[in-house]
């Protein structure tokens, strides 16, 4: 089943036979109840029960806000009309917007992080804009990108504007694209680098920036729920709430088996008088491998085959315990603590051979698929091609090595990893996440790697919000104070920390193994059971000229139990269908 969506068909010459065309294309992607308005030049559709107002406005996400208020629909629309990015690139993401337009033009916009994907093409006398990458593959004809299929497996997710389809593109951050007599136009982009700023200014403008936003947000919103756990975002959010406003605030933490967070976020919440509830992770061993499948197949759709989908069915069943009301979340305090930094190097130029470390020490070593699952041809220097398109990303930036790393983790990993699961699921609830806000990130981009090294920022940071929630140990950690204060002692203690995080690095390298997510083991050993069961489902991937035939011959034979990672990977080409079936390019 496609998601909620729309599509804006835009054809220089005739239409005849497009409407067929595009209810052939929304058929075959599973699209629901879709609805066509046709004009001039001009085709519409929406499906999964959205449908564009009196105006020809369609909200893409829910509760659209810009820094300390809400955006009305019709404010949206105006914005829209006017093509202001400017102020578009004020709204907090995950947030896109359509709007159909006279004249036979439509317009869609994205956020200044490129969080809420939306994507388009353009074709010799046609230009497409959509909320699903996938049909506008299937109204273009579009191969399947081996290169991207190939990165995907080493990396989890995609970099740039590439997709799983070529010819199909991701709409770059900030950007707002039109589509008219059978042309794309794209006005936006990303803003200019902030001017830099000294530690101390930095913490006093984030600390404000946060005050403002959470007062607001929760007046507005006395609702609303915080998703707190034991690190250190989610406690900088409730710091930055003003004291009369967290007396009452509901709370929720999931409890994971092992994690001390359901712990450190109840004394939390106990010192500050917030309503606290606990969810317990929920044991899936009772689901049928039928049930998980089904979960898996359905998380596979809505990310575009594009990420986790073991990770978004787990994190889909956690959520049916929750309300899905006004949610205040801690996405995006990792832009501000160097989560790439890794040395010190004297040499702060970007090189191919610091991004080979960097990709195998910080990203492949999570997110890899067993190289087995592939065929020969498409595993056939997939790992060089992975670096030598991250590393053109990286030295594209004009900026030295760990400014660099920044960018890519700021721009890449978070826009095409937790962007695409924040698109998943942002028709479905309301989340707002501060640290998101167009000014958080601007003191990010502004401060040097030494003020974000070590966490170093946000302990202070912390430590000016809430001293006394800044001296409570973090999840396994020491206290954000001891990140504050890079003391002789303290900078033990957090070399300590760092220690034990190489360890394990070096002991997945070495032993070929990823982190599987919260649930993730126990539903991918189910459609893995449920392939051995039905092993034509497995069999019908074979199809995409991707994964290896002998490997798909074990796996459903019971020799080999492939990890969480690979059956994600192997389960993104399966909810491809057969419409891609070999058309694979590169």
């Amino acid at each position: 089943m496609l998601p909620p969506g729309v599509l804006a068909l835009s054809l220089r010459g005739p239409v005849t036979g497009t409407a067929d065309q595009v209810h052939a294309a929304l058929a075959s992607t599973g699209a629901t109840d879709p609805v066509l308005h046709e004009e001039p030049g001009l085709l519409v559709a929406t499906w999964g029960g959205l449908e564009p107002g009196p105006d020809g406005s369609l909200p893409l996400s829910r509760g659209p806000r810009r820094h300390e208020r809400d955006l009305g629909p019709g404010e949206v629309a105006d914005l829209l009309a006017r093509r202001d990015v400017v102020a578009l690139a004020e709204v907090i993401p995950p947030f896109a917007a359509f709007r159909r337009l006279p004249h036979g033009e439509a317009v869609a916009v994205t956020d200044a992080l490129g969080f809420r994907h939306v994507y388009h093409a353009q074709w010799a006398d046609r230009a497409a804009v959509s909320t699903s990458a996938r049909l506008l593959a299937v109204l273009g004809g579009c191969a399947l990108d081996r290169d991207a299929l190939a990165l995907q497996s080493l990396l989890g997710w995609q970099v740039g504007d590439v997709t799983l389809f070529e010819g199909v593109t991701k709409l770059a951050a900030g950007t707002l694209v039109s589509v008219a007599q059978g042309r794309l136009t794209l006005i936006g982009g990303r803003a200019a680098d902030p001017a830099p700023i000294e530690l101390d200014d930095a913490v006093d403008t984030a600390a404000s920036v946060l005050r403002d936003h959470l007062a607001a947000y929760v007046g507005d919103h006395p609702d609303a729920t915080l998703q707190l756990t034991g690190g250190q975002d989610s406690r900088i959010l409730l710091s930055a709430v003003p004291p009369p406003l967290r007396t009452g605030l509901q709370a929720i933490t999931l409890r994971v088996p092992g994690s001390p967070d359901a712990d450190i976020a109840a004394e939390i919440a106990s010192r500050t008088g917030l309503r606290h509830h606990v969810e317990e992770l929920e044991d899936l061993t009772a689901m049928s491998p039928a049930d998980a499948f089904a979960a898996c197949l359905d998380a596979s759709r809505r990310l575009e085959g594009m990420a986790d989908p073991v990770a978004l069915a787990g994190l889909t069943i956690a959520e049916r315990r929750f309300d899905q009301g006004h949610r205040i979340a801690g996405l995006g305090g990792e832009v501000a603590r160097g989560f790439y930094y890794l040395g010190n190097p004297r040499d702060t130029t970007v090189s191919r051979a610091k991004v080979a470390r960097l990709t195998a020490w910080r990203m492949f070593a999570n997110e890899a698929i067993d190289p087995a699952a592939l065929r020969p041809a498409v595993r056939a220097g997939a790992r060089d091609g992975a670096i030598d398109r991250i590393h053109a990303l990286m030295a594209g930036t004009g900026k030295e090595w760990l400014e660099a790393t920044d960018d890519f983790y700021l721009y890449q990993r978070m826009q095409r990893w937790a962007g695409v699961t924040d698109t998943a699921v942002c028709l479905d609830r309301s989340v707002v996440n501060p640290m998101l806000d167009d000014r958080f990130i601007s003191v990010a981009q502004a401060m040097s790697p030494a003020s974000k090294r070590g966490s170093r920022f946000l302990g202070r940071l912390q430590m000016a919000l809430d001293p006394g929630l800044g001296r409570m140990p973090l999840d396994g950690r020491p206290p954000p104070a001891a990140y504050a204060d890079p003391s002789v002692l303290n900078r033990a203690r957090a070399a300590e920390t760092l220690a034990r995080k190489a360890v394990r690095k070096a002991r997945q390298r070495l032993g070929h193994s990823t982190r599987p997510p919260a649930g993730g083991a126990v539903l991918a050993a189910k459609v893995v059971e449920h392939w051995r069961h039905e092993p034509e489902l497995l069999r019908a991937a074979l199809v995409h000229d991707v994964l290896d035939e002998a490997w798909v011959d074990q796996v459903v034979g019971g020799t080999v139990s492939p990890a969480p990672g690979t059956v994600a990977f192997a389960l993104n080409l399966v909810a491809l269908g057969v419409e891609h079936a070999g058309a694979t390019t590169r």
